[in-house]
């Protein structure tokens, strides 16, 4: 029978019998489903919150680059050149300082609060939208009041920390602010960088009124920059270091913005992942549990298949087809799954994340999971079809009564390590941190031929012990080490997922240690930024 024709049969008869329903498959349905709805969905997640911020990159940077120098501002030669070479441009200037109630507001009584102190020019900002409430613009809002004092706009925990209302008056150094407006949305606050309080953003007069920039002051000057319509940012940061070699400023580009939420997201899909596919591991027991336990079922129909001659390829292929379709219909529900998750949860905390994500199909996380669960499938999958293969119909009809403990053939062993192997390769290539996921890979193969050996231990232990005097004790013992018993499985299944419960235990006991013992028994009350001489 040549190759197409042998499995065309086998088609026919795989789905004759899987007419007869999903009996003996659920729990093969769902270890596949959970595991690669829980890969799908974290990738999903990543993807969303990954396209968000490359979608709103020039907005979070506040330009097309951006140019800072820590403790003094840009020279003539540069600036001129900056202004020479671009389409516009916008400086700010940012540092820590104290803000207090003024003198006679009245309703300031909570003291003093360290605050993230902004200072913008005219044409800020050059990307994005600043949005306040009420509905000002911000030269409006910032604009000089009677007297000495001026505009600013402020965070509304600032408000509430110093006990103030809108309109409000505080103390900034030498200057006296009034509070005109609330910030709802500050385009380039994710990129900035670490906050230590509310912010509060001046207008440049109103920041130099303070008297704080001094020489040596703590503060960050920025100068954002658009580009003239068809330069080539890659040329223009190549010009721009050639022209100023020894500058010092640090050049970010959109692609730079909000790295550390960039890190955050990919140590949590990493993490995450890492998660899911350890649950698809233990779902891999599973799937070997089903098939096996499936298999025993159709004993009197594999056996009868061999008896009028089916060879073993044949039977082999029967219930590979078998698996391969049931695999499929797993991984889709999966896959439904794991895109409608995402698409709820982040949409119900969209507007509580500092930047939106983008909701939406991506098909290489899905992809990826569906891989992932086919490949676990078939890997563990093969060693029931394979003893299914090699036992002859004699060893079949005896194993209803005495089932025997032979092993599948060479090719079927050889076809599971190879996909133990494309599974190894695959959790490496598809990780951000090789280096984490060798020790991944390598502790789940360690993990497993443990838990393996404990298995083959406890049943060699059932064995050679002196059978107990209570009947049920020694029913049970008995029950470990019979033949066909699922003793090693449930060690096997049971020490993996325990191992996931202390290994997040263990993580969560770390921190722990480093956030509360590891901290001094007496820790200061006050601390000062940047003392003035």
């Amino acid at each position: 029978m040549g190759t197409s024709a042998a499995w065309t049969l086998a088609w026919s008869l795989a789905r004759r019998e899987l007419r007869a329903g999903l009996a003996g498959f659920r729990i093969f349905l769902a270890c596949l489903g959970v595991g690669v709805a829980a890969i799908a969905a974290v990738g999903t997640i990543s993807a969303s919150v990954i396209a968000g911020l490359n979608n709103n990159a020039k907005n979070l940077l506040g330009g097309d680059f951006d140019l800072r120098f820590h403790n003094h501002a840009n020279s003539e030669d540069q600036d001129r050149y900056l202004m020479d070479q671009t389409r516009s441009l916008s400086k700010t200037l940012e540092l820590r300082a104290m803000a207090t109630p003024a003198a006679g507001t009245g309703a300031g009584k909570r003291g003093r609060s360290l605050i993230e102190l902004k200072g913008v020019d005219d044409a800020y900002p050059l990307s994005g939208n600043m949005v306040l409430a009420p509905a000002l613009t911000l030269d409006d809002a910032l604009a000089k009041q009677t007297g000495d004092t001026f505009g600013a706009v402020a965070d509304a925990n600032l408000l509430k920390r110093l006990g103030l209302d809108l309109g409000g008056r505080v103390k900034v150094g030498a200057a006296t602010l009034s509070i005109t407006a609330i910030i709802k949305s500050e385009p380039d606050r994710v990129a900035s960088v670490l906050s230590f309080g509310p912010r509060l953003m001046v207008s440049m007069a109103a920041l130099e009124k303070t008297g704080l920039i001094r020489p040596g002051s703590q503060a960050h000057f920025h100068t954002r920059v658009l580009l003239a319509a068809g330069v080539d940012p890659e040329v223009w940061r190549e010009n721009l270091n050639t022209v100023f070699p020894k500058a010092g400023w640090r050049v970010r580009q959109p692609n730079e913005a909000a790295p550390g939420i960039r890190r955050f997201i990919d140590r949590m899909t990493l993490f995450l992942s890492f998660v899911g596919l350890t649950a698809l591991l233990v779902g891999g027991i599973g799937v070997t549990n089903a098939v096996g336990g499936y298999l025993d079922g159709k004993t009197a129909t594999i056996a009868t298949f061999k008896c009028v001659g089916a060879p073993g390829a044949l039977v082999f292929k029967i219930y590979l087809l078998q698996v391969m379709v049931l695999s499929v219909l797993g991984i889709g529900v999966g896959l439904i799954f794991g895109g409608i998750i995402p698409a709820v949860g982040l949409g119900a905390v969209a507007s509580q994340m500092p930047v939106a994500p983008d909701i939406g199909f991506y098909p290489k996380p899905l992809a990826l999971a569906a891989v992932f669960g086919l490949l676990t499938s078939l890997t563990f999958a093969m060693w029931p079809l394979g003893r299914a293969r090699e036992i002859p119909a004699a060893t079949l009809f005896r194993d209803a009564i005495a089932p025997s403990n032979l092993k599948p053939g060479p090719a079927a062993m050889i076809a599971a390590i190879a996909g133990v192997a494309a599974l190894a390769g695959l959790t490496i290539m598809s990780a951000s941190d090789r280096y984490f996921s060798y020790w991944f890979v390598g502790g789940a193969l360690v993990t497993v031929g443990l838990l393996r050996l404990g298995a083959a231990l406890l049943v060699g232990w059932a064995t050679r012990m002196k059978s107990p005097k209570n009947a049920e004790l020694r029913l049970a013992l008995a029950n470990i080490h019979r033949p066909g018993s699922n003793a090693p499985s449930v060690v096997l299944s049971l020490g993996l997922g325990l191992s996931v419960l202390v290994a997040v235990a263990l993580i969560q006991g770390n921190l722990n240690y480093q956030v509360n013992e590891r901290l001094p028994e007496e820790a200061p009350a006050f601390f000062f930024i940047d003392i003035q001489p």
